[in-house]
């Protein structure tokens, strides 16, 4: 008897959707900071109770790729649907072949994600970036992470649930880029903003 009450209870504290009943909140989530094998992004499932983050699971992209367009099981993704495609994404599909197998994914603004914390590629050195500081942006464009995405330090802080697709969307929009690109002072008369980071 007390064995089988340790495996239910195994299942039970293993199943995703426990979570979901104990207040705890899964999210995918991107970092623009160095990852494993020194990649310019970190992808990660964070996890939330109460508001506060309670941990990140890291994941490989190819991992993250497969879970958020729903080939993976994924805690996050119960119903094995393409997130990207659902919450507005352009260009973030699954590829396959002749006999319908999967062989990959594309996902083009992850592309472009590195170009918003660099003023150029650190490894591809002449491919020019978004940031206006050579390693992280300026006080104005974190003005604009923080203000549009709760970033306020682009060195540890993750883009996750609705602003992570919400950057994906923007970095494809060019009026977007060139606003962040020649991010400056708000010098109206009704701005609030004091230029402080």
């Amino acid at each position: 008897m007390r064995r089988f009450l340790i495996i239910t209870c195994l299942f039970i504290f293993s199943n995703p959707l426990f979570s979901q009943t104990t207040g705890k909140k899964n999210y995918f989530a991107v970092g623009l900071f160095a990852g494993a094998h020194s990649a310019m992004i970190t992808y990660a499932i964070v996890s939330f109770r109460d508001g506060a983050i309670i941990g990140a699971q890291v994941l490989t992209e190819q991992r993250f790729m497969y879970e958020a367009m729903g080939y993976y099981p994924s805690i996050v993704n119960l119903n094995k649907e393409n997130l990207f495609e659902k919450n507005g994404v352009d260009s973030c599909f699954l590829l396959s072949n002749d006999l319908n197998k999967i062989t990959g994914y594309y996902c083009k603004p992850f592309l472009d994600l590195w170009k918003i914390r660099f003023y150029e590629h650190p490894y591809q050195f002449d491919t020019p970036g978004w940031s206006q500081g050579q390693f992280k942006p300026s006080i104005y464009q974190m003005k604009i992470l923080r203000e549009e995405y709760g970033i306020t330090n682009i060195m540890t802080d993750y883009f996750y649930g609705d602003s992570l697709y919400k950057l994906l969307r923007d970095v494809q929009d060019p009026v977007w880029v060139e606003s962040y690109r020649f991010a400056v002072k708000d010098t109206s008369v009704t701005a609030t903003n004091t230029g402080k980071p």
